[in-house]
């Protein structure tokens, strides 16, 4: 016989028994379902962390220091921030190595902020204002944007405002240390307030314009990071919010694979150049990306793992009781000249016509129920967090076609091992089965 006759003997006899049959494919359509809106989940959220690393806590794609900053640069920040013409040489190298690159200088800065009764701590990142909002990306129109025309206007987390009972337009002053230790004060604005979603970050938390952090810790020029975005990544983005929504959710960021090859270049780049600078991607400086995603990957492989269990199972169920059942039909097909192999051939065919009108089912619910999660706006806050974020599901194709394929090949597995069987018994044992 051959391939196409093997195919529409497996689809008859697949319906032989319909109510086992379509037991078997709804449990197979149901679980693969249920694995593939858990990885369209899981995808949907790596996206928006990974945008949320990048744009919301400023991170970039690349961050550079010079090398020695994280372990000794709050001791000796003088010794370890970068001057100026250090700046403008790595910027020449980062544009001959991608160009359309944008490199940010950063500055940092903690002290007390003050609004003339009572202090409190806060944690300020030095940054021009039309830099902010190149970094900021999908969130460029959200609220917490610093303002050119106001370089006293400082933007304070919502948290950080309401300790101190401060309103947008009010003033206040800031105290904090030069380079040499000694303490220095500044007036400034409350141009703008932002919840930042963090309960970490949302009372300490405030972006300054980089030439009054410079001018604070006397630090002109200077810069303890410069943040690289990559080409293509600065666009001014919809003001839509729904539209920045999905492009948090969609929006590709560059993997680790992609984001230790640009490492090991520039790294190369700054050495041949006699810079002595450390070069981190951000998934190596966002730990809470690399936590959630291993939490998110270790459910899954225990999601798939359970569910593949329970659908083989059934698979193995369904045929095995087939086999017993055409056991005479075996016999026969045997004796009229059907090879012991071809019989096999014929209840793994069936087989993988059940994973893949299974799968092919599963597929279909799996598009209606994320239509249907992703228009009802269902909200939850995350943990951690301070604002609600809505489910979205999205699409792992990845993910989806290797459910798929390793469902296919323990489905050939659950049919081989008792139509083998069955093949090898004698034509008359076969025949006199009753």
């Amino acid at each position: 016989m051959n391939g196409r006759v093997y195919l529409q003997l497996a689809w008859r006899n697949l319906w032989r028994n319909r109510r086992r049959s379509a037991a078997t494919l709804l449990s197979l359509a149901f679980g693969f379902a249920a694995v593939a809106l858990f990885a369209g989940y899981t995808f949907a959220v790596y996206g928006a962390l990974s945008n949320a690393a990048i744009h919301a806590e400023l991170i970039g794609h690349l961050t550079i220091n010079r090398q020695g900053w994280q372990t000794e640069g709050k001791l000796h920040p003088d010794k370890y921030l970068l001057r100026a013409e250090e700046i403008a040489q790595v910027r020449s190298l980062v544009e001959r190595r991608l160009p359309g690159a944008r490199l940010v200088p950063k500055l940092s800065a903690s002290g007390l902020l003050s609004n003339g009764t009572s202090s409190t701590i806060f944690v300020a990142t030095g940054i021009a204002p039309a830099d902010l909002d190149l970094l900021r990306g999908p969130f460029r129109f959200a609220p917490g944007a610093l303002q050119a025309d106001k370089p006293q206007g400082v933007t304070a987390a919502q948290g950080l405002a309401d300790v101190l009972g401060l309103k947008m337009g009010d003033s206040a002053s800031v105290l904090a240390s030069t380079l040499h230790g000694q303490a220095n004060a500044a007036d400034v604005d409350v141009s703008d307030t932002v919840n930042t979603g963090n309960v970490a970050t949302n009372d300490k938390l405030m972006f300054m314009p980089l030439a009054l952090v410079q001018g604070l810790m006397d630090a002109a020029g200077r810069a303890d990071s410069l943040t690289l975005l990559l080409p293509g990544e600065g666009a001014v983005d919809s003001p839509d919010a729904e539209q920045r929504l999905r492009d948090m959710y969609t929006r590709p960021a560059p993997s680790e694979a992609q984001s230790d090859a640009l490492r090991t270049q520039l790294t190369a780049d700054f050495k041949a150049a006699g810079l002595d600078l450390e070069v981190r991607t951000w998934q190596e400086m966002s730990a809470f990306f690399r936590q959630v995603k291993g939490m998110y990957d270790m459910i899954f492989a225990l999601m798939l793992a359970v569910v593949l269990a329970i659908v083989v199972l059934s698979i193995a169920n369904a045929m095995g009781m087939a086999v017993v059942e055409r056991t005479r039909e075996i016999g026969t097909l045997r004796a009229i000249g059907v090879r012991r192999a071809g019989i096999t051939r014929l209840f793994v065919s069936e087989a993988l016509m059940l994973v893949l009108v299974g799968t092919l089912t599963g597929l279909l619910l799996t598009a209606l129920v994320r239509h249907g999660v992703n228009a009802a706006d269902i909200r939850y806050v995350p943990p951690g967090n301070t604002q609600s974020v809505p489910i979205y599901i999205g699409f792992d194709a990845a993910r989806t076609a290797l459910a798929a394929a390793v469902l296919a090949v323990l489905a050939v597995l659950a049919a081989y091992w008792p139509a083998r069987r069955a093949a090898h018994h004698s034509i008359t044992e076969s025949l006199g089965h009753v």
